[in-house]
């Protein structure tokens, strides 16, 4: 049996993010879509909500119809103070150890809850099989995250890091059983020389992540980037950074972070919990302001034009 889960804890005064909190009916809404879609796709998986607190009516109720089941696991581990940055999103390292310890299964993924999935993981589980995989930010080292990352692994070994890290994200974690085990241990280890060493990760758990990635690799063990089946879409009219791969690939997740969360997962959450089903994937890509699939004709036809010339 292959899983599929994503993770969501609440704690009074904790920080989801940089910024502002969204609030939690923003997350339950996005828990829904993330997981019922999850499970459409792929439903001889299990899929799971992880959390630390009781989802609240109707939330609990559409997941339990859609075949998703909640299990709930405290916070107890990987916390750091709830003034920290991203405090929450260490709370899926947590989740995930419980998941290890706690359920049986061959292969698993772990989503964040801003995701749609729209096609089956067909793909993703016999690469998982040999390799941890994580989705690679398209980000140079000179990007202000990317680079705090990097110089928080410098700080924690000044003598051997790096001192420019491949920056992976926390939005999908895949492997198989053993795979997993391993590279958690990793950052099990990682987050405990943290502590020793009072070095604090300002980014969030994609820190560890890009820590454990770098360890594994040095020691031989197989992690590779997930892009081909996870992309991050932001929807935002200051940053509109897309890709034509969500139909091209195809890429079976898109990742909506940001104002995906507050408008387009709003707005699918809205239609399934109206009508129970969720859209045809081109009205989602609609809904998403995807960019079409082709270059413009006018365009195209001009440079077409022009190459024929002669010299």
């Amino acid at each position: 049996m292959d899983l599929i889960f994503s993770a969501f804890a609440t704690l009074d005064g904790f920080r989801e993010n940089a910024d502002a909190n969204r609030g939690r009916q923003v997350y339950y809404r996005c828990i829904v879509v993330a997981l019922v879609s999850a499970k459409q796709q792929n439903p001889d998986c299990e899929v799971a909500l992880i959390t630390n607190d009781p989802l609240p009516a109707p939330f609990d109720q559409q997941l339990a119809r859609a075949g998703v089941t909640i299990y709930q696991c405290p916070f107890d581990r990987f916390r750091f103070g709830a003034d920290l940055p991203w405090s929450l999103a260490f709370y899926k390292l947590c989740a995930m150890d419980w998941v290890l310890n706690n359920l049986t299964f061959d292969r698993c993924a772990m989503l964040d809850t801003d995701t749609y999935t729209q096609y089956p993981l067909t793909d993703l589980w016999r690469e998982a099989e040999e390799a941890v995989l994580l989705y690679q930010v398209p980000h140079p080292a000179s990007q202000p995250m990317a680079a705090a990352i990097s110089s928080c692994c410098d700080a924690l070994y000044p003598e051997s890091a790096p001192h420019v890290l491949t920056h992976f994200g926390g939005e999908l974690v895949a492997g198989s059983a053993s795979r997993l085990r391993g590279f958690l241990a990793l950052c099990r280890e990682i987050y405990e020389e943290m502590q020793a060493r009072n070095v604090l990760p300002r980014d969030g758990d994609e820190v560890i992540l890009c820590i454990a990635a770098w360890r594994a690799l040095r020691s031989g063990e197989p992690v590779r980037a997930a892009n081909a089946y996870i992309w991050r879409y932001w929807l935002g009219a200051r940053h509109y950074f897309v890709s034509t791969n969500y139909c091209l690939v195809p890429i079976c997740i898109l990742h909506l972070p940001g104002s995906g969360k507050d408008r387009q997962l709003k707005l699918l959450y809205r239609r399934y919990a109206r009508r129970g089903a969720f859209p045809d994937r081109k009205a989602v890509w609609r809904l998403c302001g995807m960019p079409a699939a082709h270059p413009p004709l006018l365009r195209t036809l001009w440079v077409r034009l022009l190459a024929a010339l002669p010299d």
